[in-house]
């Protein structure tokens, strides 16, 4: 089965040490970390890079967790796009062992992005590690798959790659066709995530319920979750991205493992049902 990921925006207002702890004790394989305070960010941050007392804290709970670092975020391509800020916090995730940084591409100067996106990709070449590419990402510039692919392209860069993000894919108009025949190397790593799709587009899409009453147990929503699984690579590794509850009496420990044993029913039940249709 997958390796599942717990994506820092799970429980985007959990001190670091806290959410490695309930990550690691509801059972995650891995975990996202958020080591980069994204523009015009709604959760709470908790720095850890250039704070030496929490670094160190941190590199201890990660390897007394037996955790996997998979993904940091989030870093922004925009036209005031500073690399040099995003370093230290890059530094430190290769420190940590990251394999993704996640990155999103919001500027509407193609050339500019193409070139500020070659140049982060070879900062963090060295490291290890490759620029992932959150995609599609509704209200920014690479608002579609196809856009996407057409940056990665362009920047002539192999340390690139592409973390879908199954419901934007669905809220911007693609439909799990617009996933076949592209090389699979593109998709290392997917998020998994569900919910009601919001009308924002036209009669394509449906709406029965507010976006804002939050996202859903994987398989319960609206995002064809089987059929995009059927398409990406087998066992890639998935970063759950399945917000706590803002009403309810959950502590973070207790929230990441029932997002844990809701996932992970999914994927049973989507893996017995693979293979009765490849039998």
């Amino acid at each position: 089965m997958n390796k599942i990921g717990l994506a820092p925006t799970s429980l985007p207002n959990t001190p670091a040490l806290e959410y490695i702890a309930a990550a690691s004790e509801a059972g995650f394989e891995a975990v996202g970390m958020r080591l980069f305070r994204s523009p015009g960010l709604r959760y709470a941050f908790d720095p850890v890079a250039g704070d030496a007392d929490k670094t160190r804290d941190v590199k201890h709970a990660l390897a007394n967790s037996g955790v996997e670092l998979l993904e940091v975020l989030s870093y922004y391509l925009q036209p005031d796009m500073d690399l040099d800020s995003m370093a230290p916090s890059l530094e430190l995730a290769a420190e940590l062992g990251a394999r993704y940084a996640l990155v999103i591409g919001d500027d509407p100067e193609w050339s500019r992005m193409v070139d500020n996106f070659g140049q982060f990709c070879d900062h963090i070449a060295p490291m290890g590690m490759v620029a992932a590419i959150e995609a599609p990402v509704f209200r920014r510039v690479l608002c579609s798959i196809p856009l996407t692919v057409r940056l990665i392209v362009d920047s002539r860069r192999t340390n690139a790659a592409i973390c879908l993000d199954p419901l934007h894919f669905v809220e911007v108009g693609h439909t799990p066709d617009d996933l076949k025949g592209l090389d699979a190397r593109l998709f290392p790593y997917t998020q998994i995530r569900d919910g009601h799709v919001v009308n924002r587009l036209g009669s394509r899409f449906w709406r029965d319920e507010p976006h804002a009453t939050g996202a859903l147990k994987p398989g319960e929503g609206q995002v064809p979750l089987t059929e995009i699984l059927d398409i990406l690579p087998v066992g890639l590794p998935l970063s759950l991205e399945w917000a706590m509850p803002s009403r309810g009496s959950y502590s973070p420990a207790e929230w990441a493992k029932e997002a844990l044993e809701g996932t992970r029913q999914f994927l049973a039940g989507y893996y017995a049902s693979r293979s009765a249709r490849h039998a």
